[in-house]
């Protein structure tokens, strides 16, 4: 079994993710850790990610705390997700990033299914 999950993982390479302007920041490197297990997961749902890329700004105003605002853009053929994200810790905007990727993998609360609704049978009696 160790043979087939060795091949599997060869098999299955990590999409390109990219990071721009990541601050030298204690934090950035786990929330770049983050960002990557985030699109990795992502990837299981859709194989075929051409790029997921994340962009940092950074507005420092004199005297306060650093305000970031982070950018995903993420590529599947025939699809494009963005998201933005602003606050003031780094970590937690890449939490709710990659929570937001994980929404993109589960099916549409909007949407039920017509197996949801009531045959035709049971809407007539109850109106008669």
């Amino acid at each position: 079994m160790s043979e087939k999950q060795s091949s599997e993982s060869q098999l299955r390479e990590e999409p390109p993710t990219f990071i721009i302007n990541l601050p030298d920041e204690p934090d950035a490197s786990l929330a770049e850790s983050k960002f990557k297990k985030a699109v990795y997961a992502l990837a299981k749902a859709f194989p075929r990610i051409d790029e997921a890329r994340a962009n940092v700004k950074t507005h420092v105003k004199p005297g306060s705390r650093n305000r970031f605002e982070v950018e995903v853009f993420i590529e599947i053929p025939g699809h494009r997700f963005e998201f933005v994200q602003e606050g003031w810790d780094l970590l937690k905007l890449f939490d709710r990033i990659s929570d937001k990727m994980k929404e993109l993998m589960t099916k549409p609360k909007g949407k039920t299914s017509y197996r949801n609704y009531p045959p035709r049978s049971e809407i007539t009696s109850e109106t008669e």
